[in-house]
C-alpha cells in the first residue's frame, strides 16, 4: 500500500509539474517572447534552438525539483547555472517588458522625458545588487 501511494504521488507530482511547465511555455509562446528576443539579438535563424532549449530546460527543471538529488560540485561551480539562470530571467523580463510596453507606459505616467536610459540602467543595477544580496546574505554560500 505504501509503494502504491508513493508511485501515485510521484506520478501526480510529475504530471502537475508538466502542466505548470506547459502553461509557462504556452504563455511565453503566445506573447511571442522567443521570436522577439531572437529578432532583437539578430539570431532569428536560431529560434527553433531557443524553443527546444526552453522545453528541455523545463523538463530537466521538473526532474530536478521532483527528485532533489544533491551533486557535490562546490559553490564555485554554482556560479555558472546562477549566471545562466539570471541571464534567462533578465532576458525574459526585458522581453516581457518590451512586449507589453511597460517602459513607455511607465515613463508617460511619470511624465518622464529625459533620463530613460538611466532609468533602465538603475533597474538593471538594482536587480543585480538585489540578486547578490539574496545570494550571499540569505543563502549563506560557503
Amino acid at each position: 500500500m505504501w509503494i502504491l501511494k508513493q508511485v501515485l504521488l510521484g506520478v501526480g507530482a510529475f504530471s502537475f509539474g508538466l502542466i505548470v511547465a506547459g502553461g509557462f511555455l504556452a504563455f511565453i509562446s503566445m506573447i511571442g517572447v522567443i521570436p522577439r528576443l531572437a529578432a532583437v539579438t539578430k539570431t532569428a535563424k536560431q529560434t527553433v534552438l531557443y524553443e527546444n532549449s526552453l522545453i528541455y530546460g523545463a523538463i530537466l527543471g521538473n526532474l530536478f525539483s521532483l527528485y532533489e538529488r544533491q551533486v557535490p560540485i562546490g559553490a564555485a561551480v554554482l556560479i555558472f547555472p546562477g549566471l545562466f539562470g539570471g541571464i534567462f530571467v533578465g532576458a525574459l523580463a526585458g522581453a516581457l517588458a518590451e512586449v507589453v510596453n511597460v517602459i513607455p507606459i511607465f515613463t508617460r505616467r511619470l511624465r518622464l522625458r529625459k533620463g530613460i536610459p538611466f532609468l533602465v540602467y538603475a533597474l538593471a543595477l538594482g536587480k543585480g545588487i538585489g540578486s547578490l544580496i539574496q545570494f550571499f546574505l540569505l543563502y549563506h554560500v560557503q
